[in-house]
């Protein structure tokens, strides 16, 4: 097997071509074009007449092979795109705004959902900043635009972070079962900012609402979607008869404790 194609496999990237690899210190630089001859707009991604080309070459930082680092290297043409403008052209491994391939902010999306952002920056060799610019990335990349429409039931709730010192509101639609809207925040404004931007003729279409017993959720429930049904979720309402029954068993000991007490 040649050795460009070799590298290829490695990189595991589609519709690219290896032109030739060397190695820059401890980093593989694998010098890189995409397949198809004729450039496209990056944003309608439709074939577009070139418009110049990049003094310089351009490196994106890929993931690694054990200790060696692998970056892809490449002059960029920009095109002219008469409905989006003069724009770089679509690159196969990479968006055209940013310095990482695809497969590398994809592991380190990935790696977020289950480890802290600090350890991901570690493993990844990346800026605790740059992590979060990924995920936003990532997570705008995968958000579906079409996620609110048609929500009938859903279930609201928090979650804290950074040791309850802050606190994430989620709203998730129960018939799909998945989460459509989150922001930071637990009060009643910032459930508000959801249904606004639900907007009115949507937010008829909501049936039932499940909660747990905060004020500050039953506010805005009531203020924006009134004809809405409340549900108190099954977990708080046991946890509060646990709790009640819980006061009742201590109160009797006590008791107990002082009829048997000597005089």
């Amino acid at each position: 097997m040649r050795a460009n194609k070799l590298v290829r496999k490695l990189i595991g990237i589609a519709s690219l071509f290896v032109k030739s690899v060397y190695f820059d210190g401890s980093n593989l630089i694998v010098r890189v074009s995409p397949s198809w001859r004729k450039p496209r707009c990056s944003r309608c991604e439709k074939i577009r007449p070139g418009y110049d080309h990049r003094a310089t070459p351009v490196r994106w930082v890929h993931l690694s092979i054990g200790a060696t680092r692998i970056i892809l290297e490449y002059i960029p043409r920009r095109v002219e795109c008469p409905d989006c403008g003069v724009l770089v052209e679509l690159l196969p491994w990479a968006r055209a705004d940013n310095r990482f391939t695809r497969p590398f902010e994809e592991m380190a999306a990935y790696l977020a959902q289950i480890t802290n952002k600090t350890e991901v920056s570690k493993m990844m060799g990346i800026s605790w900043r740059t992590v979060g610019n990924i995920i936003a990335r990532i997570v705008a990349d995968r958000l579906d635009p079409n996620r609110l429409d048609g929500l009938k039931r859903i279930g609201i709730d928090e979650i804290s972070f950074r040791k309850k010192h802050n606190y994430i509101t989620t709203v998730v639609d129960h018939d799909k079962h998945r989460i459509v809207w989150a922001a930071q925040g637990k009060n009643s404004e910032t459930l508000d900012s959801f249904f606004d931007e639900l907007g009115e003729e949507r937010a008829k279409k909501i049936e039932i609402v499940t909660i747990d017993m905060s004020p500050a959720f039953i506010k805005s429930v009531k203020a924006k979607v009134p004809r809405a049904q409340i549900v108190f979720d099954l977990f708080h309402v046991l946890k509060l008869a646990s709790d009640a029954v819980d006061k009742v068993r201590r109160q009797e000991v006590n008791k107990l404790k002082d009829y048997d007490a000597p005089e």
